[in-house]
């Protein structure tokens, strides 16, 4: 039920930790718990429904702006869909195509800029209704005006919900319950902004 913040330099280990609670990689017992149950005791299938990852590499599929953002899914009704775009601030340039949610875009996304494709992965977090959410370094093509309405947006999105904020910016994380400061894949500090900024020389670097 926490926003976490994540926060390191370049190759300290940021995504690899993500990577580890989808299972990409194999992992020891006892060595990740979700809910106090074991990861490796959680079937996959479950684990991964559970978790809703938004990557800094925004795939889409060259298909309707509706499947991507329901993932091809027929459980949510246009409604929902037409919601969760709003909630991610895309809905106003959707609407500005021709036919809407049902425009047709090109292989990842070609036609949009930057940050179009990124909002239309944050949709995605809006209109699924998984128990962790994780962003990872997702707010970098926005302008600041824009992220700092989306990160309201995600506040009521994620109440109750543990959320997972990965960013080498600081304005992205530092209102995070406790934000965790990596380097060169080992936590070199934990606590919240104003306390690492007091005892965390990595987390200072970063800051200023």
């Amino acid at each position: 039920g926490e926003k976490i913040g994540i926060v390191g330099k370049v190759g300290s280990g940021k995504t690899t930790l993500m990577n580890l609670l989808l299972k990409l990689y194999p992992i020891p017992n006892g060595k990740i718990t979700i809910g106090g149950t074991d990861i490796n005791e959680i079937p996959l299938a479950v684990l991964r429904k559970s978790i809703c990852y938004i990557t800094q590499d925004p795939f889409l599929f060259s298909s309707t702006l509706k499947d991507n953002i329901s993932l091809f899914r027929d459980e949510y009704e246009e409604k929902e869909i037409l919601e969760s775009t709003k909630s991610a601030m895309i809905n106003d340039d959707i609407c500005k195509m021709n036919q809407g949610i049902y425009t047709v875009i090109g292989e990842r996304g070609v036609d949009l800029s930057g940050g179009q494709k990124q909002r239309i992965m944050i949709s995605r977090a809006f209109l699924q209704k998984s128990n962790i959410v994780i962003f990872d370094d997702t707010f970098c093509a926005l302008d600041n005006r824009t992220e700092e309405a989306l990160l309201k947006n995600i506040k009521q999105l994620t109440k109750g919900k543990t959320c997972i904020i990965i960013s080498n910016r600081i304005s992205d994380i530092k209102d995070a319950d406790k934000i965790i400061v990596l380097d060169e894949g080992r936590i070199v500090g934990k606590g919240t902004h104003k306390e690492l900024l007091k005892n965390c020389d990595v987390y200072k670097q970063i800051a200023l």
